[in-house]
C-alpha cells in the first residue's frame, strides 16, 4: 500500500543561487513507487512566497506533474490561514490517520490548518520535518548562517513539536551526515543531464565563493525517513525548547517527561543505503523522475554567477564567477559529530 504524503515546502529550485534541497526532495517523492503524493503546499522561507510558488510550479511542470495539487501558502510568520492551510486541514480530515506530512520550511501553514480545524494534528498519521540545532555547527561559514525553518515561525514550530501525532525531527547535526558534493553529484549525470546541470550550478557557486565545502541533503533526510526509518538511528527525546528558544532555532533537551516527546535521530545508521535509496542511480530502483526540461539556472555556455542570501533570505547577484571543475574535493567536509557524549 502506498504511503499518503503531503509535502509542505519552501522550494527554490531552480532559482539561481538559492537552496536546492526542497527540489531534490520533490524529485525523490515523485519517483518513489511506494509514495502517493497528494499535493504540495508552499510557504515563505528560502525566499518570498511569490518566488517559492513560481519555482515549485516550474519544477512540477518540468517533471510532467502539473496535475498535482499545488497550493500557495503563508507569506510571513503568523499569517492568516491560506488556501494551503485549508488544503492541509481538509485532506487530514478526509484521510484521518493516513497522511504523513513532510515539512521542509516554516510551520506557518500547519499553524493555519490547526486554526481552521483544532483536530488537524490529531488527524495526521505523523509529521516529519527538518530544522534547528542542538549546538552551533562547526566551521567559520556556519557561524554566519541563521536557522531558517523552525525560527521563521517559532509559534508554529512549537505547536508541531507538541502535536498529538508522532513527530520526527531531523536537526542540522544529523544532516551533516549526508554531504552532497562532486562524489554524490557525478552519478546523476547519467540519470538526467538537466537535473545534473541545475544541481551542479548551485554546488559550483557555493564552492567558488568558499561559502560551503559541499551542499548537504538537508530536506531529503525526513523524506527518506518516511519510507525507510530503518536507515536512521531511533533516539526518542524530550524537548523543552520555548518559543523564545525556537526563535533562534535552538533545541533544548529536557529530562524524561519534560516538554515534548519526539523522535530525533542522532545519525544515519546506513549511509550507503541512504544514498542508494535517495540519489544514486543503479542502487536498486533510481527514485528520481526524469526531467522534461526547463531547470537550468543559466543558459548553456554562460558564466555561473555568485548568488548569496541577504538578511531577508532573498537571492542577491554578486557578479560573475569562474566555474571550478566538478572533480575532487574542493575543501574539507564538515565531519558529523555525535549529538550527546
Amino acid at each position: 500500500m502506498k504511503r499518503k504524503i503531503i509535502c509542505d515546502c519552501d522550494n527554490t529550485m531552480p532559482l539561481p543561487g538559492l537552496p536546492v534541497d526542497d527540489g531534490q526532495t520533490l524529485l525523490y517523492l515523485l519517483g518513489r513507487p511506494d509514495v502517493e503524493l497528494l499535493g504540495v503546499t508552499t510557504s515563505f522561507g528560502n525566499s518570498s512566497i511569490d518566488q517559492v510558488y513560481a519555482a515549485t510550479q516550474r519544477l512540477l511542470r518540468a517533471m510532467g506533474r502539473s496535475d498535482l495539487p499545488l497550493l500557495r501558502g503563508a507569506d510571513r510568520r503568523g499569517a492568516s490561514p491560506t488556501e494551503a492551510a485549508r488544503f492541509l486541514a481538509d485532506m487530514a480530515a478526509a484521510y484521518p490517520g493516513e497522511i504523513s506530512l513532510l515539512v521542509l520550511g516554516p510551520h506557518t501553514n500547519l499553524r493555519g490548518a490547526a486554526a481552521l480545524d483544532p483536530a488537524f494534528y490529531a488527524n495526521l498519521r505523523q509529521v516529519a520535518c527538518m530544522g534547528s540545532y542542538l549546538r552551533p555547527l562547526p566551521g567559520p561559514f556556519w557561524s554566519t548562517v541563521g536557522e531558517l525553518n523552525l525560527s521563521a515561525d517559532p509559534e508554529g514550530a512549537w505547536m508541531t513539536l507538541h502535536a498529538p501525532c508522532p513527530v520526527t525531527l531531523m536537526n542540522a547535526q544529523v544532516c551533516l551526515d549526508a554531504p552532497f558534493d562532486a562524489a554524490e553529484l557525478a552519478p546523476l549525470a547519467a540519470l538526467d543531464q538537466q537535473i545534473y546541470a541545475a544541481l551542479a550550478d548551485f554546488v559550483r557557486c557555493g564552492a567558488a565563493q568558499g561559502r560551503i565545502p559541499a551542499d548537504y541533503l538537508w530536506d531529503l533526510l525526513p523524506a527518506v525517513y518516511l519510507s525507510h526509518p530503518e536507515l536512521f538511528s531511533n533516539e526518542r527525546v524530550w524537548l523543552r525548547s520555548s518559543v523564545a528558544d525556537l526563535e533562534t532555532g535552538q533545541l533544548i533537551l529536557g529530562a524524561p517527561g519534560e516538554g515534548a516527546a519526539i523522535t530525533m535521530p542522532e545519525r544515519i545508521r546506513d549511509r550507503e543505503g541512504f544514498y542508494g535509496f535517495s540519489i544514486r542511480p543503479g542502487s536498486g530502483s533510481p527514485p528520481w523522475r526524469r526531467c522534461r526540461g526547463g531547470l537550468s539556472f543559466h543558459h548553456p555556455g554562460s558564466t555561473p554567477r555568485a548568488y548569496c542570501l541577504d538578511e531577508k533570505g532573498s537571492s542577491r547577484d554578486n557578479g560573475a564567477l569562474p566555474a571550478p571543475p566538478l572533480s575532487g574535493p574542493w575543501s574539507h567536509r564538515v565531519q558529523p559529530q555525535p549529538l550527546w557524549k
